[in-house]
């Protein structure tokens, strides 16, 4: 019922930039926002699941050193058609962020970006841990991602479990039926705070197209500390979060 009155209450908005022939792009919102809190151009950038590349464009026009794309290989051939038009120096490495040992060993990046991704991801935590190793001390993550769902969980610190539902629900909460993990907001947050980001703040891009969008998406900028969280000490030894081999 909420995302049903948020949409109705975005609908003289949604007409208004029909009518002007303009659109809104919560990606470009959040970019602004992050270009808000640098200081100073990243001279490295890493962008996971580059998509359409008009987030690889707006990176670009940051003049960064090194521009690195990651994506997987069934992406590859639709990444290839635009790349050509980026200007600057771009690298592309067609592989899994999560078990390809050549995006392991990069070196760290002033600035990551990941957006739609982190959904897609079962393994959701140790996916934030893989993206804090891949930022250098100082650096920045940007992280946006679908969200939890069910009304009564969104504001909840939780991750939502689609398997074994039927697809008639999938189809009311508009959740394609490849995704198995809903992470809400807070638990982005959460992830990013205990593995070692610092000044987590949230983006306020999707509610910036409406309020629809809003309650389905979140997005939060970080900077990454020195240190990575640790989660428990057990027999005399650390346990670093989500780093698991």
């Amino acid at each position: 019922m909420k995302y049903l009155v948020a949409r109705s209450l975005d609908l003289p908005t949604r007409i208004a930039r029909r009518l002007r022939g303009r659109s809104a792009d919560y990606r470009q919102f959040l970019f602004d926002e992050l270009t808000a809190r640098l200081h100073e151009k990243p001279k490295r950038i890493l962008e996971i699941g580059p998509r359409d590349g008009e987030d690889t464009r707006r990176l670009s026009s940051l003049a960064p050193d090194t521009l690195v794309l990651v994506d997987l290989p069934d992406k590859e051939e639709r990444v290839r058609q635009w790349l050509g038009r980026i200007e600057g120096p771009v690298e592309l490495i067609v592989g899994n962020l999560m078990y390809d040992a050549r995006i392991a060993a990069l070196e760290p990046f002033d600035l990551v970006w990941c957006t739609g991704v982190l959904y897609h991801n079962p393994e959701q935590l140790r996916m934030v841990r893989r993206l804090f190793d891949l930022t250098r001390p100082g650096g920045y993550l940007a992280l946006e991602s679908a969200t939890a769902r069910r009304p009564a969980l969104r504001d909840e610190n939780c991750v939502e479990i689609w398997h074994g539902i039927d697809k008639s629900v999938h189809r009311k909460h508009h959740v394609s039926k490849n995704i198995t993990h809903l992470p809400s907001a807070k638990a982005i947050r959460a992830w990013m705070e205990m593995v070692g980001f610092t000044d987590v703040a949230p983006s306020r891009c999707h509610r910036k197209v409406g309020r629809a969008l809003a309650l389905s998406r979140a997005a939060f900028i970080g900077r990454r500390s020195n240190e990575a969280g640790v989660y428990y000490e057990h027999v005399g030894g650390n346990y670093a979060v989500g780093a698991a081999q």
